[in-house]
């Protein structure tokens, strides 16, 4: 009995300690993770980037094997015992300090391969200067065992054989069956979890501006204006190659001045600057002008930044700017200006930025009064528009702007400097072609003008054109003009325009049966409802038929604006009339009756 119970409690043991999965990797200094910060630790108040520096330190050194296939299988691989994976790192600040970035993962960190993870932290306002921790919470898979799966039989070249028997009918056979014999294996991880304090320092910001004065010239809407900004330096500290950064809303485009001429002063010289400051010249400097020079270390910001050099506790820097400003609303903008230096470990900082308000003024308009148009159908004309600036203007040039059948002959009329509120006369030659009706068409008026050193444009606004009928002449009464004769005929034409012709000229178009050595005659001046004569030299065909004809008539003349035109023809008409005297049959008759007189005549004598 108690030989059977021992043997039982051997066969269970056996049996236990046969399916435990037992770590028999041994090897010293095992995969870690550790972390530093590259670069300063110290921080200021805001938002910024702190870079942590992670890596493995773990050692190739010895590697105990529990048996044969673990050499086997790790011969010519054991980085892989070294290697952390999975690698998860989350920094976590505290009540003063904010991470805003998430947990990073890296998938595998080899030995002695570093890497750099940034990680964006705001320092809140109300933290006090002094060492603040953060904790990096770390978190990786190390290699712990390589377990043995199961046997199975993948298609190889390696073969083994085994005998099995079987009872067939009383008899027993043996069947050998050959089959390739491997194993399957598989790697055990194991998790490791632990924290990294990291220490910083928050400072105060070694630069701290104070706005004392803003000059503010020509900010107005949809233009280009300058402002001159003096701020002092009311921190306890000097700000190294110094630059003044100017923030702009939205729909505000500004540019630095120069990167050379920083105007400094210090603050015994601030009683000195007179209260209204009107101009950048006002403003005294203590020290002579340098040339920048720019630090390795730091770059240019890419915001517009204006160079002041070293900017010591209580100096006062002078910045220009010009803004570009492309809103035309009337009101007063938050603009913002801050300093970008080096601190004295040579890390680039950035102050808190000081708001302070510009107005801007409404954007130039104009207002049309009037639009009188001397344009007629198929004719060159005169569009005289009457019209007042909102703003002053400088270098200004009007435009008009018109669609077919409409053109602009001279679409730019110059006016210069201009006040608002006064009344200007723009003039354009616009010209309506033979397609235009005596309609009003729809135009464009706009204006160009120059603000500090670059041109800006009004919003157009729309106006009529007039088209005026085209001119117009009606011609009376009916000349005759016998069959076979040459005669001079006349008529009586009439302006029935709008405008007064000049240095008119009357033309015939000659057809059959007429001819003409003189189908010209001149009118000359011929105001609208006057009447003239016109005569011309026709000759008529001997064989014409007798009835009424109608030639063509056009004038050309000279219209209103001293172009020359030719009017739409009218008809001219003409009676032809039989001709008098004998026929070439009578004259025979005569002819043949005289030869008989004369034969008898003769004959009587005889």
């Amino acid at each position: 009995m108690k030989r059977g119970l021992i043997a039982l409690i051997v066969v269970l043991v056996t049996l236990t300690v046969a399916t435990m999965q037992v770590s028999a990797l041994k090897y010293e200094d095992q995969p870690n993770v550790t972390a530093y910060i590259s670069g300063t630790n110290h921080l200021v108040r805001g938002t910024q980037t702190i870079y942590l520096t992670v890596y493995n330190p773990a050692e190739r050194k010895k590697v105990d094997y529990f048996e044969v296939e673990e050499a086997q299988f790790f011969s010519g691989r054991e980085d892989m015992l070294f290697t952390a994976y999975n690698v998860e790192l989350k920094l976590e600040g505290n009540d003063y300090i904010e991470v805003k970035t998430p947990q990073q993962k890296i998938p595998a960190l080899p030995p002695f391969k570093p890497i750099n993870l940034p990680f964006v932290v705001e320092v809140k306002d109300e933290a006090k200067a002094g060492k603040y921790e953060l904790k990096l919470k770390v978190s990786f898979d190390v290699i712990d065992d390589l377990v043995n799966v199961e046997t199975f039989y993948p298609p190889t070249q390696s073969w083994a054989y085994y005998q099995k028997q079987e009872v067939v009918g009383g008899n027993t056979t043996i069947i050998y069956k050959y089959h390739p014999i491997t194993e399957y294996y598989k790697l055990r991880y194991k998790r490791l979890s632990f924290e990294i304090p990291i220490e910083v320092y928050v400072e105060e910001k070694s630069v701290r501006l104070e706005i004392v004065n803003v000059s503010a010239e020509n900010m107005v809407g949809n233009s280009k204006g300058k402002i001159v900004i003096w701020v002092k330096n009311v921190g306890e500290k000097v700000g190294k190659n110094a630059y003044l950064v100017l923030e702009t809303p939205s729909g505000f485009t500004a540019s630095a001045l120069s990167m050379s001429q920083p105007t400094m002063t210090t603050s015994a010289t601030l009683m000195q600057m007179p209260s209204a400051m009107p101009s950048a010249m006002s403003m005294p400097s203590a020290m002579p002008s340098m040339q920048p020079t720019m630090p390795s270390t730091m770059s240019q910001p890419s915001q517009p930044a204006y160079y002041v050099g070293d900017l010591m506790p209580g100096e006062i820097a002078k910045a220009v700017f010009y803004v570009k400003i492309n809103t035309k609303d009337e009101g007063n903008y938050t603009f913002k200006v801050k300093a970008v230096y080096l601190d004295e470990y040579g890390k680039t900082v950035t102050s808190d930025p000081v708001p302070f308000g510009v107005h801007i003024a409404k954007a130039p308009e104009l207002e049309v009064k009037s639009v009188e148009s001397h344009v007629f159908v198929n004719a060159k004309g005169k569009v005289v528009v009457t019209l007042t600036p909102t703003s002053d203007m400088k270098d200004v040039t009007v435009y008009l702007i018109t669609n077919p059948p409409l053109s602009v002959l001279s679409s730019e009329y110059y006016l210069g400097d201009v006040e608002a509120g006064k009344t200007y006369t723009a003039v354009f030659k616009v010209e309506a072609s033979d397609s235009a009706e005596p309609v009003t068409y729809s135009a464009q008026i706009k204006a160009k003008y120059k603000s500090l050193d670059e041109y800006f444009e009004t919003d157009p606004i729309t106006v009529g054109i007039k088209v005026n009928p085209k001119m117009r002449f009606e011609v009376y009464g009916i000349p005759k003009i016998q069959a076979g004769r040459e005669a001079v005929v006349e008529w009586t034409i009439k302006n029935v325009g709008n405008f007064t012709i000049r240095e008119a000229t009357a033309r015939l178009t000659i057809i059959d049966p007429f001819s003409s050595s003189d189908d010209t005659a001149y009118i000359g001046t011929l105001k609208p409802g006057e009447t003239a004569t016109v005569k011309f030299k026709l000759k008529v065909d001997g064989d014409a038929t007798p009835k009424l004809y109608g030639l063509n008539l056009e004038v050309k003349y000279k219209d209103a604006e001293g172009e020359w035109a030719i009017s739409e023809p009218v008809k001219a008409v003409v009676e032809v009339t039989p001709a008098k005297g004998f026929s070439l049959i009578g004259i025979l008759v005569v002819v043949v009756v005289a030869g008989i007189v004369i034969l008898i005549y003769r004959r009587r004598k005889k």
